[in-house]
């Protein structure tokens, strides 16, 4: 079957297991980095909400011979797990009533999101080719993060401003995702007593940055929840506080949206070298949609200042030169 066909052929045997109860449909979902995946909504009459389950990934495991059968036994498992936001939260979420303590802040690539960020209000920061945007945080939990990214027409609903959204976010976000840098050392012990072949975290980095006894030191900041950690670059004081305390400059890699590596600044490091790991790893290991930038960043502790080090000359969607 070609993609298309097996699209209809889900849609068909997943109404007929389901019954008359369901509303099915297609739904195109534009992701992180102008990623787009065709997801079918399973929704119940009287729910207000319905998750998208993406079908990419299923079509290659059934062009590989999975059978169809055992395919939507994968996908009704998949729905009958998922959990979705209570109605409350919805019907808030429309309401002209903000949710200001649950306003956060996320990190993406500038350049890479233009058209996105044409619906979304956000904090541009061109010299660094990066850009907060927000959510509303919905549910957090030990293995499920819910949130809803925020539109223009919701600012316009809630009639407030982006800086009444990046105040009410640079108060939330540390409280909710409190930051944690750890050296690079521990996180890769940490992993390999969890370790988990279902995620893209800083495992696919470790491998690749494992430190000789005569390399610099490294260490991985992100938040407490492991997901979306790269903002807290931005959370107030954080690349000073550690500035102070390695008594020097910074050195920035952005491993992904959901972490970056920090190196003390030293002048024998090679920017340029950097620059074309960070580019061979984010075409390799990091999935399109969780990529930040293929530039290296500088933080001077002297001026409390973030600046792009070394500019790539390849954006993150670009293959291999």
């Amino acid at each position: 079957m070609v993609y298309e066909q097996f699209q209809k052929a889900v849609k068909d045997s997943l109404e007929e297991r389901l019954g008359s109860g369901y509303c099915l449909s297609f739904q195109t979902v534009t992701k992180n980095n102008g990623l787009t995946l065709d997801g079918i909504c399973i929704g119940k009459a009287q729910e207000h909400t319905a998750p998208a389950i993406y079908l990419q990934t299923f079509y290659d495991t059934y062009k590989k011979g999975k059978p169809l059968p055992q395919i939507l036994d994968e996908i009704m498992e998949l729905y009958e797990t998922h959990h979705l936001p209570e109605d409350s939260f919805i019907e808030e979420l429309h309401s002209e009533i903000p949710l200001t303590d649950r306003i956060i802040f996320r990190l993406i690539n500038e350049s890479a999101n233009r058209s996105l960020l044409l619906d979304l209000p956000h904090l541009s920061f061109p010299d660094l080719d990066l850009s907060l945007i927000f959510c509303l945080s919905l549910n957090k939990s030990d293995d499920q993060l819910l949130t809803a990214l925020i539109h223009n027409s919701h600012q316009k609903l809630w009639n407030l401003s982006t800086e009444d959204l990046y105040l009410a976010a640079i108060s939330n976000t540390p409280r909710l995702f409190p930051a944690r840098i750890n050296s690079l050392m521990d996180v890769i012990k940490e992993i390999t007593m969890k370790a988990s072949d279902t995620e893209i975290k800083e495992e696919d980095w470790a491998g690749l940055f494992e430190p000789s006894p005569l390399s610099p030191p490294m260490y991985v900041l992100t938040n407490t929840f492991g997901a979306h950690g790269a903002a807290c670059m931005f959370y107030e004081g954080i690349l000073k506080d550690f500035a102070e305390n390695t008594d020097g400059d910074l050195i920035i890699l952005p491993s992904s949206i959901h972490e970056v590596l920090i190196i003390p600044y030293s002048s024998q490091i090679s920017y340029e070298e950097l620059a074309q790991t960070v580019f061979s790893i984010n075409q390799e290991e990091v999935a399109m949609e969780d990529r930040l930038s293929n530039h290296i960043y500088h933080y001077s502790k002297s001026q409390d200042h973030l600046s792009i080090a070394f500019t790539s000359s390849f954006p993150i969607g670009t293959m291999n030169p």
